[in-house]
């Protein structure tokens, strides 16, 4: 990447929110190569919110108004509306699976020379953290390496947000030692730590640590907890439920300590920078663990965890999360709190 440095840069991310989250550092180390240059990302208008005017993006448009669908066919139908989005740009960072280079292609057509794909995933069976292969993808390209930790930058009014949230719910009456956040839900059903435990977790977290609790619940809760969601209602003060993911980020800034599955809302705490506990199962936490100042991730090391896909389809049991036991994560919260590592 020789030559005078382009004024205006494309990036385009299609993942989930934890995906999204692992993107940062790279997308922190294209704004530190290129700071003058306006950087727009095209996504999903959920994880957006994260990034567009706080320092990564400088504008964010949804995937779907862009129309992409046409760049997943070859040689397909991309319109004059695309060709006129696409004008101006300098370069573009494509993180996404781009099999058969179908889709870098045909930003080509467009009339986009330099196009660059960042795979967001390493190989199947090698163990390098995706923070770290997409850095040393882009490093590959000649841009130098930034942090390793994802980081989110909060505004002013993100903090008058939470504070007028917690306040109207009256958050902090009651208990004087702050609060804790937990997450019980994750996009997978396999990664969900038993909802008994949960349970009890939230009511020692009340009980004996004196801290209010801040619930958070998506639609994946709804779905996979079902009762058990509704049970915890009863140790669970706040309610924290379908909330934008910035005022979610907002609301954790101001808790003490986090609990929850391997899950995008997981990631989200991490790079919040508060301290961060992270139940971990079948998945590897060596390829896809949160990164943070203070995060402990707790899992078991039995034989065939972590697992690959064909052998989770095939296991009847989750024992790498049930042994997980309730009274090692009130420690580890009762350490971080107090912050000790």
């Amino acid at each position: 990447m020789q030559g005078e440095k382009p004024e205006k840069i494309l990036m385009v991310h299609q993942g989930g929110v934890g995906d999204f989250i692992l993107c940062l550092p790279a997308f922190g180390s294209i704004r530190q190569y290129y700071p003058k240059a306006r950087i727009e990302l095209i996504g999903y208008p959920r994880t957006l919110q994260l990034v567009e005017s706080r320092y990564y993006v400088d504008q964010g448009k949804s995937i779907d108004q862009v129309g992409f669908g046409s760049f997943y066919l070859e040689n397909g139908n991309l319109g004059s509306t695309i060709f006129r989005f696409f004008t101006g740009f300098d370069r573009a960072f494509l993180f996404l699976q781009d099999r058969g280079r179908i889709f870098s292609d045909n930003v080509r057509r467009t009339g986009l020379k330099e196009v660059f794909s960042i795979p967001p995933f390493p190989e199947k069976g090698r163990r390098v953290h995706v923070i770290d292969h997409m850095l040393s993808s882009l490093s590959s390209m000649g841009i130098p390496q930034g942090g390793r930790i994802p980081r989110i930058f909060l505004l002013e009014e993100d903090r008058r947000f939470a504070e007028a949230w917690l306040g109207h719910r009256d958050a902090y009456n009651g208990m004087g030692n702050g609060l804790v956040a937990l997450h019980p839900g994750s996009g997978s059903r396999n990664k969900l730590w038993p909802v008994e435990n949960f349970l009890d977790l939230a009511a020692r977290i009340t009980g004996d640590l004196r801290v209010n609790m801040i619930l958070f619940i998506g639609p994946a809760e709804r779905e996979y907890l079902g009762n058990g969601l509704e049970r915890m209602r009863s140790v669970s003060p706040i309610w924290a439920e379908d909330l934008p993911l910035i005022h979610v980020a907002s609301l954790l800034d101001r808790c003490r300590c986090y609990i929850g599955n391997d899950s995008g809302m997981t990631h989200l705490a991490a790079a919040v920078g508060i301290p961060t506990i992270a139940l971990f199962g079948p998945t590897d936490p060596k390829i896809w663990g949160p990164r943070g100042e203070r995060v402990a991730i707790l899992r078991k090391n039995l034989d065939c965890s972590p697992c690959t896909d064909e052998e989770l389809a095939r296991c009847s049991h989750r024992r790498c999360l049930e042994l997980i036991e309730v009274e090692e994560v009130i420690e580890r919260v009762r350490e971080l709190m107090c912050g000790k590592e």
